[in-house]
């Protein structure tokens, strides 16, 4: 069904054509209603269904529509509501449910409904919930975030699992350091940010040398290898969303 087509706020789901039934044509549909027609479209796809996480992707995706002015929420598409259901149905952890419910909260929205790609529903399947809280705190900085490559070097060589692989003092506190750069790796390889070898102007990269997880690992990792000389390099990269990941962000996390 076309998702502009002018529906009823009584419309439901035909029993045998897959086509919706109106008895009175308007633009604005209740919360209610956009959202029983989502879940009847997933049904009418995949009956089984993990009905908890269902259940609780409602109240969420009840909470987002809430938000949007009456007038606005349309019908769903079917290429966006059907695979986000099924998606959210087997999702095991709670931020990953709001993701795909802000998501489908926006595409029951006129105003922002064509801004949803369909790849944004296997980006979140290709995420965890700490890559979420990574991903939020990028959006939340909202500027090119420097981040370096530290590594522990003798003679030309260097030392294996001494640094996680970028690290940045902007994400100090949200976690293991390693488990970190694994979220910051993935959110790159889903083209949600770009990381790239350069500076962010007017930072000093050479504080990363004095930062005191650098220090503790360096310690650490000299006192193992005291037949060692080693130094600290530091290798300038930076972090900036994509315009795809700002779109993404927009729609699944404000």
């Amino acid at each position: 069904m076309n998702s502009n087509s002018p529906v009823s706020q009584e419309a439901t789901l035909g029993a045998h054509d897959n086509t919706f039934v109106a008895q009175q044509n308007n633009y604005g549909l209740s919360a209610t209603a956009a959202l029983d027609m989502a879940l009847q479209l997933f049904r009418e796809y995949y009956p089984q269904l993990r009905q908890e996480a269902l259940d609780n992707l409602h109240k969420l995706v009840q909470v987002e529509l809430s938000k949007i002015k009456s007038e606005n929420i349309i019908s769903p598409s079917p290429r966006i509501a059907v695979p986000t259901l099924q998606a959210a149905s087997i999702a095991e952890e709670a931020d990953i449910r709001q993701l795909y419910a802000k998501m489908l909260a926006r595409a029951m929205d006129k105003e922002t409904y064509e801004n949803i790609h369909p790849a944004y529903i296997r980006i979140i399947d290709e995420m965890n919930a700490f890559d979420t809280l990574i991903m939020k705190k990028i959006h939340e900085i909202h500027d090119s975030i420097p981040v370096a490559r530290v590594t522990f070097i003798f003679d030309s060589k260097y030392l294996l699992n001494g640094m996680p692989r970028f690290y940045s003092p902007y994400f100090d506190g949200l976690g293991d350091e390693f488990k970190i750069s694994k979220s910051i790796e993935n959110l790159g390889r889903l083209q949600l940010i770009n990381i790239f070898e350069g500076t962010v102007t007017s930072y000093d990269y050479e504080k990363f040398k004095s930062m005191p997880y650098v220090v503790s690992r360096f310690e650490d990792y000299q006192r193992i290898n005291s037949n060692l000389e080693l130094k600290i390099k530091v290798t300038d990269y930076v972090i900036q969303t994509t315009d795809f990941g700002k779109d993404f962000m927009n729609l699944c996390i404000q």
